[in-house]
């Protein structure tokens, strides 16, 4: 028989036999095509979050950390989020606090949370290519020249890195090889903005001298500074403000806190880190000691978002500040540092990492252990000439990401060193420690 023929009545049986069974085939293909989670059940779980007295004297600066993966965010594949099994997660929460804990059940405050989470498999290339290990290679520390610094957090603008760090009116200092710097002036020059001069005024005992670790970033279409002022040292009464600029020689906009704590709560606005997720939307990490760290949703502009105002609980321990987000490969990772920073070498500080599918937790470490636990594996401590180092953040340029933090020398001198070092991941996803702090 000819081809067309057999072709016509093949269709014409298969017509026939859909029609007997169209409606069960049909529902099979809406199921497929939605691709809606069993998960995303409605999870009234309460959760009771232990109070942990966290040491008021040993809260300490803040993190300043800046993810030059984010940096123009150009890669071609950044936010193409076409992968078949990036589906949509529709869980629906009932929040028993005033924050949500990371693995989705809750702690006290009637609110009803609705995320839709795209699948991070669908963003499983963005930076793939970057920070991959050979299998053998310890990763190098980038000797500084023993610059001196304190929550140091690295941008790149053409072809100029920007370090900025903890300091009076934000300093900046600037790299052609990261290796060499020079102060390059500051990011308020010489005068704080109206808000913090009201704000402080009407704090009784203010031991403010500087802000505290800052976080640069650049997403749509602008360079943003996240900032610390926290009024008197080991008590949380801080703000976290938020500037714009069209490049990182300013001239730069103070829109004003995206967050403050008065002392009542049972966390505290400094060390604020930003990172997008897969789809392109930026949150804000934050915390020292109390009850750990969290973080927010911010808009598009990097003012705090209005149609979600969720904290949510990514990391706990008795020691515990400055979170660094970062975004790779389908993953992401959460930084932090543990033990006591800034008493020179008696200082304990030490970095330590988990990671998740989804930028809200859970973050959970290589012995599978959730953050929120306590949990953390240890990526930077001290040894040699350090006896401490700490505050991390991640930089990316090219193919090379490095791990950027502060060190306490031994000896004394500086207070606090500017360490670069590489920071490869390993087959499995995970990053490689370098041969020192």
């Amino acid at each position: 028989m000819p081809f067309g023929k057999l072709s016509f009545f093949g269709v014409l049986f298969l017509l026939i036999w859909s029609c007997s069974d169209g409606a069960t085939s049909g529902q099979q293909t809406d199921a497929s095509d939605s691709d809606i989670d069993a998960d995303s059940d409605t999870d009234t779980d309460t959760d009771s979050d232990t109070d942990t007295d966290s040491d008021a004297d040993n809260d300490t600066d803040s993190d300043t950390d800046t993810d030059a993966d984010t940096d123009s965010d150009t890669d071609a594949d950044t936010d193409t989020d076409t992968d078949a099994d990036s589906d949509t997660d529709t869980d629906t929460d009932t929040d028993t606090d005033t924050y949500a804990d990371a693995d989705s059940d809750s702690d006290t405050d009637t609110d009803t949370d609705t995320d839709s989470d795209t699948d991070s498999d669908g963003d499983s290339d963005y930076l793939c290519d970057a920070g991959v290990w050979d299998g053998s290679t310890t990763p190098r520390v980038i000797g500084t020249a023993g610059f001196g610094t304190h929550d140091p957090t690295i941008i790149k603008d053409g072809d100029t890195f920007y370090q900025l760090a903890t300091g009076r009116y934000v300093p900046i200092a600037t790299s052609a090889n990261l290796v060499d710097w020079r102060n390059s002036g500051s990011i308020y020059g010489n005068q704080y903005p109206n808000w913090f001069n009201e704000w402080i005024a009407g704090i009784s005992g203010s031991t403010f001298d500087q802000p505290w670790a800052p976080d640069a970033i650049y997403f749509n279409g602008q360079f943003h500074v996240y900032s610390t002022f926290s009024a008197i040292f080991g008590k949380n009464i801080s703000c976290i403000t938020h500037l714009t600029a069209d490049s990182m020689t300013g001239p730069w906009t103070d829109h004003g806190p995206v967050i403050c704590t008065n002392g009542s709560q049972r966390y505290n606005a400094i060390d604020a880190d930003v990172e997008l997720d897969a789809e392109g939307t930026p949150w804000l990490a934050f915390g020292s000691f109390w009850d750990g760290i969290f973080a927010f949703k911010l808009n598009a502009d990097g003012s705090r978002a209005t149609d979600d105002d969720t904290l949510h609980h990514l990391a706990w321990n008795s020691q515990i500040e400055a979170p660094v987000l970062f975004r790779r490969c389908g993953w992401y990772y959460l930084f932090v540092s543990f033990g006591k920073c800034c008493d020179g070498a008696n200082s304990t500080y030490n970095v330590r990492v988990g990671r998740s599918k989804d930028i809200m937790g859970p973050y959970v470490d290589k012995d599978g252990k959730d953050m929120v636990d306590g949990g953390g594996t240890l990526f930077v401590d001290g040894g040699g000439a350090y006896a401490a180092a700490g505050h991390s953040e991640v930089l990316v340029d090219s193919d090379m990401i490095y791990n950027v933090y502060h060190a306490y020398p031994t000896s004394g001198r500086p207070y606090a060193a500017l360490r670069i070092a590489e920071m490869p991941f390993d087959s499995s996803g995970w990053p490689v420690r370098a041969a020192g702090p």
